[in-house]
Order: structure tokens, then C-alpha cells, then sequence
């Protein structure tokens, strides 16, 4: 390491000092104007060199990604050539991982029906869930339950406060018939008394027969009127009854439904069904997280195995592989990767080729020009052997020479 670090550091002061001589040479050849003289040609030639630098340079970097790409198709050719019981357990490895990432992938898109804020308050009270689910539902039917009562006690109510109204109405009838069977009563009475002063007639039977009338009138009346007041005390008792019923069903349906709305409000639901549905969710949700973990555990594991058999193969680059695992289990995925590095290292020979043509081109010009012109400053032919020191070109007759 310590003699390629020193060769690069040489490389380095080299180009540093043709740089200083690129800027002497041009800043004395900078007030120049006219094409037809010579220090004109000189820039030029000094435009060519940087060319030749920088393409130099490029060939440099396509050099490098060259060697990297034939380091990983030696990777691939040693891993397709494993013996079988090493092949076999770098691929179940690789298949285990992709499995686990599968999985992992998966885990993640699954989304469950319950909120953050239904999640945090059911994982306070994760113990006592079944419980609280079940007394809902209990408060639900008994709330249900209360309601049907109390619409049956409401009729009930309406129904007596109905009876009593008309028990009512008929004891004012029948007071008001009593008051017209006296009334009548005595009518006939006077009349008979008239009768029987002005014509001195017998009126003994009119006066059995008047008499008789009104005893079973006043009679039917009495009864009627005693059997509609034990009618309408029964209704009072029925009425008060169905009164008080009513108010102990009433609060108790208070108190329910003030039950069954805590549970509502607290858990974020309308019903003690999607209660249960929101429960079994945050159960689906724990399994998913639990799930998730032992998946990621599994894949830690798998991954630092992987990294361990990579390890013995002796490859250039094994991490490289930790990411493309898919091409460890499928001949056909490795085969397409090893097709795609071929290609790409063929794009960089053509362009180390490009390179190297256009570098011998431009050195070619400038023979040509130092042949043709003789007038140069001092430093171009000094600025050119550093050139051709450290990109390794030559001139054309040191070509033809050798």
C-alpha cells in the first residue's frame, strides 16, 4: 500500500507542476489577437494537452469501474461453481431471506381497522376486555329490555289515565241523572197534588206508580254510581302503580344507558359488536407486531449467516450480495446479473477505446504542429514531456522506433 500511495503522490506533484506551466505559458500568450502568429499555435497545443489530461484521467476512472466489473463476474463464476453442499446452503440461506423479507414487506401493507386512540385506551385495559366486552353487551339487551318496559308502561299509564277519565265523565253523568230523576220526581208529585185539590180525584195509584219509578231510577242510579266509584279507585291504584313502575324503570334505564355511553365514548364505537370487531383488530394488530419482530430477528440472523458463507467463498466483494439475494436463489435473476456486467464491461472497453483514439489523436496533432512550426516558448516542449510522462503517450516517431 505504502508504494501505491507514494506512486500516486508523485503522479499528483507532477500534474500539480504542469499545471503551473499551463499558467505561465498563458499568461504570456494571452494578449496575443492574430491567428497567423505563432504563440496562437502554442495555445493550442497547450488546449490539446489539458484534452489529453483530461481524457487521460477519464480513461483512469473507466480503468477502475473495469476492474470492479470483472471483480464481480469472477464473484459470480466462483459462486455458480461452488461445491453442491456449499450451493445448497447459500441458497436455502438466501431463499430463507427473501422469504423473511417477503414476509416483512407484507407485514408492513397490512393496515387494521382500529385507530391510535382506540388502540392506546383498549391497551390499557387489555386485561379486562373480554369482561368489559361482555358487560356491554349485557348493558346493551338490559338496556333494550327497559325500553320495551317502557313503552309498555307508557301504554299502560295512557290506558288507566284513559279509564279514569271516563269513570270520571260517568259519575258526573249519573250525578247529573239523579239530579233530573228528583227533579222529575217532584214535578209529578206537585202536579198530582194539584190534581187532587182542583178535582178532589183519586190519585193513590199515580202516586204508587210515580213513587215506584223513581225508588228503582234512584236505585239503578245508586248502583251504578257506587260500581263506577270502586272502578275508578281501581284505576287510581292501577294508574299509581303503573306511575311508580314507570319511575323505577326510568332510572334504571338512566343508569344503563349512562353505562352503555361510557363504554361508547371511552372505546370510540357505537356498539358492543364493533366493540368485539375492534378488539379482535387490536389482537390482529399484536400478532402482526410480534410477527413483525421474530420476522426481523429471523432475518438478522439469516443475514449474518449469509455474510459468514460469502465470508468463506473468499469473494472480492460479498456485501454487494446482501443486497441482491433474489440472484443466489434464481439461476435465471444470476444469469441476467452476469449478463448485464458482460454488457456494461463491454460499454467500458469501447469507451477506454474512445478514449485511448481521441488521446493518440490529439498527441498526433500536436507532432504534426511542432513539425510544421517551429516557434514555441521555452516551456512547451517540457510541458509536453510531462504530458507524456504521465499519461503514457509518445510521439510518433518514438512509436516508430520502438
Amino acid at each position: 500500500m505504502g508504494f501505491f500511495s507514494s506512486r500516486k503522490k508523485k503522479k499528483e506533484l507532477r500534474a500539480a507542476k504542469i499545471d503551473d506551466a499551463f499558467n505561465r505559458v498563458y499568461s504570456q500568450i494571452e494578449g496575443i489577437d492574430s491567428w497567423e502568429d505563432p504563440k496562437k499555435l502554442e495555445h493550442y497545443i497547450l488546449d490539446s494537452c489539458e484534452q489529453i489530461i483530461a481524457s487521460t484521467k477519464a480513461m483512469e476512472r473507466q480503468k477502475m469501474e473495469y476492474r470492479i466489473v470483472t471483480r464481480y463476474l469472477n464473484d459470480i463464476k466462483a459462486i455458480e461453481n461452488l461445491p453442491k453442499e456449499k450451493a445448497k446452503e447459500l441458497r436455502n440461506t438466501a431463499s430463507r431471506i427473501c422469504e423473511l423479507e417477503n414476509n416483512l414487506v407484507n407485514a408492513r401493507s397490512i393496515q387494521r381497522n382500529i385507530t391510535d386512540e382506540q388502540y392506546e385506551v383498549i391497551s390499557d385495559d387489555e386485561a379486562d376486555m373480554p369482561e368489559i366486552i361482555n358487560r356491554f353487551a349485557s348493558d346493551e339487551i338490559y338496556q333494550a329490555k327497559l325500553k320495551r318496559n317502557l313503552a309498555y308502561l307508557e301504554g299502560e299509564k295512557s290506558r288507566w289515565e284513559i279509564e279514569r277519565e271516563e269513570l270520571q265523565g260517568q259519575i258526573k253523568l249519573f250525578r247529573k241523572m239523579a239530579v233530573a230523576i228528583l227533579a222529575s220526581f217532584m214535578t209529578l208529585l206537585i202536579l198530582l197534588l194539584a190534581m187532587y185539590n182542583a178535582a178532589q180525584a183519586d190519585i193513590s195509584i199515580w202516586v204508587f206508580i210515580v213513587l215506584f219509578i223513581c225508588a228503582v231510577s234512584g236505585f239503578i242510579v245508586f248502583v251504578r254510581q257506587n260500581t263506577i266509584a270502586r272502578e275508578n279507585k281501581v284505576a287510581i291504584v292501577h294508574l299509581n302503580q303503573a306511575i311508580s313502575m314507570l319511575n323505577v324503570e326510568r332510572m334504571k334505564y338512566v343508569n344503563v344507558t349512562n353505562s352503555v355511553e361510557y363504554s361508547k365514548d371511552r372505546y370510540f364505537v357505537k356498539t358492543s359488536a364493533e366493540l368485539q370487531y375492534v378488539w379482535e383488530q387490536y389482537q390482529d394488530k399484536l400478532r402482526d407486531q410480534q410477527r413483525y419482530i421474530q420476522n426481523n430477528e429471523d432475518l438478522e440472523f439469516y443475514n449474518s449467516k449469509l455474510e459468514r458463507i460469502l465470508g468463506e467463498i473468499g469473494l472480492a466483494d460479498d456485501k454487494i450480495w446482501l443486497n441482491q439475494v433474489n440472484a443466489l436463489v434464481d439461476r435465471q435473476d444470476m444469469s441476467e446479473c452476469r449478463h448485464r456486467l458482460v454488457m456494461r464491461r463491454k460499454k467500458i472497453r469501447d469507451r477506454l477505446d474512445d478514449h485511448r483514439r481521441i488521446v493518440q489523436e490529439e498527441r498526433d496533432e500536436i507532432d504534426r504542429l511542432m513539425i510544421n512550426h517551429e516557434h514555441y516558448l521555452p516551456e512547451i516542449q517540457e510541458i509536453i514531456k510531462s504530458v507524456d510522462k504521465l499519461c503514457g503517450t509518445s510521439s510518433s516517431s518514438a512509436r516508430k522506433n520502438a
